[in-house]
């Protein structure tokens, strides 16, 4: 028998494959559905106050699909681990394996393989389908529920292009967690001619008090039969009649971008000199994700072995939900810090990867 063989034993591999492939289908229909729930009731009073219909609702929840998969996946890996593994050891079959000489190596083998093919579907998931279908939601959820038509023209792409009040916006980016908007252009128009009387340019524009406050370094260039002059400041008793809500309908999020577009973003707010961290951490995010998928099997294969008493599917989908929301829990603290600037974005977007890979190796040296 060969050193490959040995590391690899197909019957053994089509078995575990199989047990884990089993459970982690079940527990994923789960943690779709037990999310679906928990979002519909954090959003029944929303659907009552405005009346949304019932195929609203319906439409609304099945755009919403893709991205829960998207987040539940890795926790679904564990739970189904725990679950599909945890069968074998109620049955003594991990005691048989290792007494046959069968080392922890050798079961994990496949199932890391089996996780990488996930993380790689994961991340082609979030890549094709979840933004198409997170835009759709964005879009049910503000303008058929929450009737929120918000401004004339919108174009969301990687810069946001829409008509306002004021005329004409173009916005690198919409940051409603910060309340600001980033790389703002005002092309103002004359009367009766479709062509631009003056143009307004802030790096930044920051919701203060119930109105728009520009950044000191804001300019106008006026564009006059005289020529083209350029101007310190904006003109007097000039603002953005537009609310923060308004702009919160055109708002992109991270999850309607690929991660190509988020990319190029990045490139086009560091070439305006506006600061892109919140977008740095987000792309990180984008690979950290599908990871967390080899992680969690790597988690879960010593938990099976040393013992651990989640050897049924109720169980292993409790302990999988628990460890989950610490895992969620410590992805949003890392990733508010990257987005505040006190974490570098990529160790913002690995902390959450990055400890549980370690508690992960700790329990493997300790079961092998």
């Amino acid at each position: 028998m060969t050193a490959r063989r040995r590391l690899f034993l197909p019957t053994l591999a089509r078995h575990l494959t199989g047990e884990f492939l089993r459970a982690f289908a079940l527990t994923m229909l789960a943690f779709v559905a037990i999310y679906i729930l928990a979002e519909f009731f954090d959003r029944f009073d929303d659907f009552l106050r405005h009346d949304a219909s019932a195929s609203t609702i319906v439409r609304a929840f099945l755009y919403k699909i893709p991205s829960i998969v998207l987040q539940t996946t890795p926790v679904a890996v564990l739970a189904g681990a725990l679950a599909g593994l945890g069968l074998l050891a109620r049955n003594n079959e991990f005691v048989a394996l290792r007494s046959c000489g069968v080392s922890l190596w050798q079961i994990a083998g496949p199932l890391a393989v089996v996780a990488i093919g996930i993380g790689v579907a994961t991340f082609v998931w979030g890549e094709t389908v979840v933004p198409a279908s997170a835009r759709q939601w964005n879009q049910i959820w503000n303008q058929e529920v929450r009737k929120r038509t918000g401004p004339a023209g919108v174009f969301a792409g990687r810069e946001v292009w829409f008509h306002g009040r004021a005329g004409f916006y173009n916005v690198n980016r919409i940051a409603p967690g910060r309340r600001k908007l980033y790389g703002l252009t005002v092309y103002q128009m004359r009367r009766d001619e479709f062509r631009p009387s003056r143009v307004i340019e802030s790096k930044e524009a920051e919701w203060k008090d119930g109105a728009w406050v520009l950044s000191p370094d804001a300019r106008t260039v006026r564009l006059g039969s005289d020529g083209v002059r350029e101007e310190a400041g904006v003109p007097q008793g000039f603002v953005l009649p537009e609310s923060l809500d308004d702009f919160r309908v055109v708002a992109v999020e991270p999850a309607e971008f690929s991660y190509s577009m988020l990319r190029r973003q990045i490139r086009s707010l560091r070439a305006k000199g506006v600061d892109a961290s919140e977008s740095w951490v987000d792309l990180h995010l984008k690979i950290a994700t599908p990871a967390a998928s080899l992680i969690m099997m790597l988690l879960a294969i010593p938990l099976v072995a040393r013992g651990t008493r989640a050897t049924s599917l109720p169980a292993a989908f409790g302990l999988g939900f628990a460890v989950g929301v610490t895992y969620f829990f410590v992805v949003g603290f890392s990733r508010a810090l990257g987005q505040a600037n006190a974490f570098p974005p990529l160790l913002a977007a690995w902390t959450a990867n990055g400890i549980f890979m370690l508690v992960a190796g700790y329990y493997f040296a300790a079961a092998d």
